[in-house]
């Protein structure tokens, strides 16, 4: 996504676009001039590098990773966490839920930051018109969801919501001092009521 000129990245789990210079930070890539070789393949190529000037700038004020992972791990669904628990979480989510297809590994990040690069590259071609836009309904361009695949992301989503319930349930059991009940905590059927649901309806995404 753009704002004004400044290109935005759209990451699961956070509530907010974040700068693609934060990102880039998040994953390890520090400098700005590494940055823009992840993105420019030619140096020479003034027209690309004004249109990533607005990015640069908007990215100046965060110079480190664990700041940008601070940035990113602020502005996700789950809140009120210590900075090194903020840290941890963006960590996580660059991890295991962006461009999962390229590697969920740990030490994944510079795989990562060249796919993105790429992606932007891409982007940026077609925005000077370089290279024609993608038609997304080419069949070449559809993606083939497999049960596995669909009911392994499908626990995963299901699993996350149990552990904050249970979260949930152990705060207010030390707020109002009463003992923690692992059968309360623990509510089976978030999950079997789940993945009930998703192969009664066909309807794989967030289940209200």
């Amino acid at each position: 996504k753009t704002s004004g000129n400044v290109m935005k990245a759209t990451i699961p789990y956070i509530k907010v676009d974040i700068p693609i210079w934060v990102v880039f930070r998040g994953l390890g890539v520090i400098s700005d001039r590494d940055i823009l070789e992840h993105i420019c393949y030619d140096m020479q190529d003034v027209q690309m590098l004004e249109m990533l000037k607005p990015c640069i700038e908007d990215g100046f004020v965060i110079q480190d990773r664990e700041v940008a992972l601070d940035f990113i791990g602020n502005r996700g669904t789950t809140t009120g966490l210590s900075r090194d628990r903020r840290i941890r979480y963006a960590q996580e989510i660059l991890q295991k839920e962006m461009l999962p297809h390229v590697s969920m590994a740990e030490g994944s990040e510079s795989k990562k930051a060249y796919f993105f690069g790429y992606m932007i590259h891409r982007l940026l071609l077609a925005a000077m018109e370089r290279r024609e836009l993608d038609d997304r309904d080419h069949f070449g361009k559809k993606r083939l969801d497999l049960a596995g695949p669909l009911l392994s992301n499908l626990f995963r989503m299901l699993f996350r919501k149990l552990t904050k319930d249970v979260y949930r349930y152990l705060q207010k059991c030390v707020e109002t001092h009463k003992e923690f009940n692992l059968t309360l905590a623990v509510k089976h059927q978030t999950i079997t009521n789940g993945l009930k649901y998703s192969l009664a309806t066909g309807n794989w995404g967030d289940q209200k």
